[in-house]
């Protein structure tokens, strides 16, 4: 026993280390906060490994470009699901493109990569003049801009304007800027919101930040870094917000001043120790406010507009189709899933229009959408979910699905189509139990004859010469007590309403509703109800025509309609997605049972 519990330890332990170095999953990504900045400013690198698990540092590659310093490590376990996340500063050392390379992890005997980022680093007046080494010097208020040094043309639009609006705050010790990358985007066309804060003394902990107030704008925070910009011979800190917004409609609309409420560390330089301990205290909490911007919103064209257009304005848009299974029986639900992602924000757009698919049954699409910040732009993404229900077999093929979106930089509309999908579909095997979700529900051509639900019967009694009843017939009193007999059960027949056949339906569904789990099983107790109480068959019927055959066979109109409307709630719950499936099914239960009473009390046959 203790050689066999020996053994079986010695082979646990190289199971929990191959367990321990499972790769399904692992990722690694890394992003810059921005791709545009001065030689003045720091770049923030964010490296991110999910699902690795254990002690690891990720390789930088060579970047001579920069002088990199590890900022932060942390991880974070939940549901023992590692992610990782390190954080470098990096501080440009030269102007111009570079490329941070691929960086690498070897874990579990492979190795991970991520893929380059480049961005671009631009030589400022300041930092190519010597007023970096200059001493502080007390600038004349009078003249701020007229000493104000510009940034050169090249630069990106946001980052321009941003270190221009700074340079003319040079008599200021602290102040806010905000800008814009684009005043005069599409509806729906992302463009940066960048906010600092330039201090250049020192203030007390906890100054409270509030965002800019927006107008006609959607807006999510995308990135945060530091920088360092010298103004005419003074260097000047700033703390930086950036925001990725869009547009809601066509016309004017602002982003509002963004506020710092601080406090200025007082200069302790010429005060006595008594009053350098209250000299914080003393000081009294101060503003600082950015400027607003205006920004007009233009439309998409009309022109050329096509019909798979929902509202998307970007660029580097995909496209992708899947099914959950390609081989099904006839009458078993497919889950169809698009999936459209790129920069942008697609939060907003309109949901995907699947078209009516020759040979299935569509249900109503369901979306979500979501975004990440990614190199100081946002990369969103929108899913859309719906299932679709073969309703006899064959080989059928899903066509391709368009999904346009407008260009702004080549402004014209471009069009994504999904690649075609083949389903197999082989005849349902399952018993007829009278519910058919995936039947249809109209025909072209006219009345089909779906199945008989009458038999008739021929008797060889009549051929009999001389048979007992004939020979009962012949005694008068007799023929007249049976009557009497006859009339007396149809009279209790018609004071009684539950009959025996009414009483065997009423039992069988509700034990069957008593046991129902899935809207499935409740669709069948109440189709067995209808079977057995009016004689009704609704396998693979209409509803239109098992609503008929109720009001033929005596149903009142009213309870008629009641099962029309759970009828439709069955048949929507049973094909939701699989997000929405599930609920409610209780609920449907007690109606059909309350359905089958009325019924029970009210109808006929």
């Amino acid at each position: 026993m203790f050689k066999r519990l020996l053994l079986a330890l010695f082979l646990l332990v190289p199971l929990t280390a191959y367990a321990a170095l499972d790769l399904n999953g692992v990722t690694m990504r890394a992003s810059v906060n921005k791709t545009s900045l001065t030689m003045e400013d720091e770049l923030l690198l964010t490296v991110t490994v999910d699902g690795a698990s254990g002690d690891f540092v990720p390789q930088l590659p060579s970047i001579p470009s920069f002088n990199v310093f590890l900022r932060a490590a942390s991880k974070q376990i939940d549901n023992f699901h590692a992610i990782s996340t390190f954080e470098y500063v990096m501080m440009p050392r030269f102007p111009g493109k570079a490329v941070i390379g691929p960086i690498t992890l070897s874990y579990g005997n492979k190795q991970y990569k991520t893929d380059p980022i480049t961005v671009t680093v631009y030589r400022t007046p300041a930092s190519s003049s010597s007023a970096q080494k200059a001493a502080p010097k007390p600038q004349a208020k009078s003249s701020p801009q007229a000493q104000a040094e510009m940034a050169p043309a090249n630069m990106p639009a946001l980052e321009r304007d941003l270190y221009n609006l700074a340079a003319r705050n040079g008599d200021k010790d602290f102040f806010m800027v905000a800008a814009v990358s684009n005043k005069a985007p599409y509806v729906n066309q992302t463009v940066t919101l960048g906010v600092r804060f330039y201090f250049a003394r020192l203030f007390m902990d906890n100054a409270p930040y509030t965002e800019p107030s927006i107008s006609n704008l959607f807006m999510e925070e995308i990135a945060r870094s530091e920088g360092r910009q010298i103004i005419n011979g003074r260097l000047y800190n700033y703390q930086e917000r950036r925001y990725a917004i869009s547009g809601v409609t066509a016309g004017a609309a602002q982003a509002g001043a963004a506020t710092v409420r601080y406090v200025p560390a007082a200069s302790l330089s010429n005060l006595s120790v008594f009053d350098r301990m209250f000299a914080a205290v003393a000081q009294e909490a101060e503003t600082a406010k950015s400027n607003t911007i205006a920004l007009n919103i233009q439309a998409v064209p009309a022109q050329g507009k096509p019909k798979s257009f929902y509202g998307a304005v970007g660029s580097g848009y995909s496209i992708s189709a899947s099914v959950d299974r390609d081989k099904v029986e006839a009458g078993e639900a497919i889950n169809l899933t698009v999936k459209v992602n790129g920069s942008g924000n697609l939060k907003p757009t309109s949901d995907l229009k699947i078209p009516q698919l020759p040979g299935f049954k569509v249900y109503d699409v369901v979306s979500n959408s979501g975004a990440i910040a990614s190199n100081g732009e946002l990369q969103s993404y929108k899913i859309f979910k719906t299932v679709i229900v073969p309703t006899s077999s064959g080989t059928y093929t899903i066509p391709e699905l368009s999904w346009s979106y407008f260009d702004p930089s080549a402004k014209q509309y471009r069009t994504l189509r999904t690649k075609p999908l083949s389903i197999q579909v082989t005849p349902s095997s399952k018993a007829d139990t009278g519910f058919d979700f995936g039947a249809h529900s109209d025909l072209s051509n006219g009345v089909r004859q779906l199945g008989r639900d009458i038999r008739y019967l021929k008797s060889d009694m009549a051929d009999a010469k001389l048979t007992l009843l004939a020979k009962l017939a012949s005694w008068v009193w007799i023929n007249y007590l049976l009557g009497l007999l006859v009339a007396f059960a149809g009279i209790f027949a018609l004071l009684d309403k539950q009959t025996l056949a009414s009483r065997r339906a009423m039992a069988k569904a509700r034990a069957q509703l008593k046991n129902a789990y899935t809207e499935e099983a409740v669709a069948e107790a109440l189709s067995t109800y209808l079977q057995v109480r009016y004689n009704v068959h609704t396998a693979s019927l209409p509803l239109r025509d098992i609503s008929a055959s109720l009001k033929k066979r005596g149903c009142p109109p009213d309870l008629v309609k009641k099962f029309e409307d759970l009828w439709r709630h069955l048949d929507a719950a049973r094909f939701a997605p699989v997000d929405l499936q599930g609920q409610g099914t209780a609920d449907l239960a007690q109606k059909a049972t309350e359905l089958i009473k009325s019924m029970d009390k009210g109808g006929r046959v």
